[in-house]
């Protein structure tokens, strides 16, 4: 348990908005010093640069995912004394159970209240293990003037999603249609497009939005695992799925405009 207060959070995510999101929320505590980074070898690097006193990590992440930056970390005697805490999608038991097993501190599921996110991290950073839906103590004391902006930013993170999910979509569509055998560029920008909206999707609580995008994600993840990937086409049905996929997920942003 960390007795003492905690001054500084390196927090890390590939999406830009969620990082501006998580900045906003914890730096509501007037003294916390919140920095951010956009990969796993990228946080290493600041760990080393300004020893933070937590670092709070995404798990899903292209390159460096959030288990393999904490390995790293731990293997750097500099930094392997940092605590982590995890944010996840998946902050299923199973999953939980097994990132704590791996040394961390804690672990925060997506989507994520802004308003409460600074409570959740100083009561793990605290050693408090947080109840299963029921509402944790106010630790970080938000004034009206605070929760008002920040649920305003909060709202415009997420008009702007939807906007640039829009065009994802056509993108994602695109790259569906051209795909190739062995075209790992192309497969790799479909999972991180994919990946990207359906944790963003989510964060802002767009449902069908993320549920699309996590179904093209786990559809390219299943093409990935095949061995014969390499040599033959995507079966037809595959890519009727992700061409399915991607027109539901265009029709469902549209929805989500317009509400």
């Amino acid at each position: 348990m960390n007795s003492g207060q905690l001054r500084s959070v390196l927090y890390v995510d590939d999406e830009p908005d969620i990082r501006e999101i998580v900045r906003i929320s914890l730096g509501l505590s007037k003294t916390l010093t919140v920095h951010t980074a956009d990969s796993g070898e990228h946080a290493l690097t600041l760990a080393r640069a300004l020893l933070p006193d937590l670092v709070l990590l995404d798990v899903m992440m292209p390159g460096l995912d959030g288990p393999a930056t904490l390995s790293r970390m731990r293997l750097d005697p500099i930094i392997s004394p940092i605590p982590v805490i995890f944010m996840t999608a998946k902050a299923m038991p199973k999953e939980v159970a097994l990132l704590r097993e791996m040394g961390a501190a804690g672990v925060i599921g997506k989507p994520f209240d802004p308003m409460q996110l600074g409570t959740q991290v100083i009561s793990l950073w605290q050693g408090r293990p947080l109840p299963v839906a029921v509402s944790v103590p106010v630790v970080v004391a938000l004034t009206e003037d605070d929760s008002a902006g920040l649920r305003r930013q909060v709202t415009q993170f997420a008009a702007k999603f939807l906007r640039r999910t829009r065009d994802e979509a056509e993108r994602l569509h695109g790259l569906i249609d051209r795909i190739e055998p062995g075209d790992a560029t192309a497969m790799a920008e479909l999972e991180q497009l994919a990946h990207r909206i359906h944790g963003s999707g989510s964060t802002f609580g767009f449902a069908a939005v993320s549920e699309c995008a996590a179904e093209i994600e786990q559809l390219i993840g299943g093409l990935k695992q095949r061995d014969t990937w390499a040599g033959t086409a995507i079966d037809a049905q595959t890519r009727l799925r992700l061409s399915e996929c991607t027109h539901r997920l265009a029709r469902e942003v549209e929805a989500a405009a317009v509400h």
